[in-house]
């Protein structure tokens, strides 16, 4: 037998020695199939996102530092107090619509929230802008996925834009309770939040506000460095807090 010959019957049986049979074949697609899936967001979180984004804001009190808002209901934004602090009025940034400008009417500096006030009439928000609802987080609640939206690193375009706000999915880790004259009730979670983020929405599955982002924990109590820890306000305080302000501004 020629060695040409020799040689394509020896490729030809390594080939079919290393080829998987039909079982072996779809063991393998099983597999990927799976680790896919695994690796994937969970499908109704990019529903969500898809769903919330128009109404997520990126505030800009033109300081050098910058955060996050979201709409609570028609002509009222809703921020982090440490966002907006000391400032009247702030510039109010949209993914791909004009900016306008909201006045802030007023902080609870003690549960970080403070609200902001905009003509409505006048500013051109996306159609799908739609006030999101207040839900609430219990300790049943405890390692269900969550829904963390915020500008951080986020740059102004020319146009004064600045794209869609990023997408930060995590558990609900824990509720703590710091105390009425600290922050109040706070939701822990694992969603990895950054500076610029603060004042965001955290959402459940349902798509309601759970909480707002506020801070990164550092140190635990003995100063122990914490990674992977992030507090969000609890809509409770939010509830609370919004009424107070709305309350004594109408006073």
């Amino acid at each position: 037998m020629p060695a040409t010959v020799v040689l394509a019957v020896a490729l030809l049986c390594l080939a079919a020695a290393c080829a998987p049979n039909s079982a072996e074949l779809d063991a393998r697609i099983e597999r990927a199939v799976a680790a896919a899936v695994a690796n994937a967001p969970p499908a109704e979180l990019n529903s969500l996102y898809r769903q919330v984004w128009p109404s997520v804001f990126y505030i800009d009190p033109t300081d050098g530092h910058h955060g996050t808002g979201w709409l609570l209901e028609p002509g009222v934004v809703v921020t982090a107090a440490h966002v907006v602090d000391g400032r009247e009025r702030v510039i109010v940034r949209q993914a791909t619509l004009p900016t306008f400008t909201a006045v802030v009417v007023g902080m609870d500096v003690r549960r970080d929230v403070a609200l902001l006030r905009y003509d409505a009439g006048q500013a051109q928000l996306a159609p799908s802008a739609m006030p999101l609802a207040l839900g609430d987080a219990a300790v049943d609640d405890i390692a269900s996925d969550l829904l963390a939206l915020g500008y951080s690193g986020s740059g102004v375009k020319r146009e004064g834009t600045v794209g869609l706000p990023k997408a930060n999915a995590g558990i609900l880790s824990q509720i703590t309770n710091f105390g009425p004259d600290s922050y109040g009730r706070n939701l822990e979670m694992d969603a990895a939040v950054d500076p610029g983020d603060s004042g965001g929405p955290v959402l459940n599955t349902a798509g309601e506000v759970v909480g707002m982002v506020r801070a990164a924990a550092r140190q635990s109590e003995r100063g122990g460095r914490i990674i992977g820890t992030f507090y969000a306000v609890h809509a409770d305080e939010i509830r609370a807090a919004a009424a107070e302000i709305t309350a004594g501004a109408g006073r």
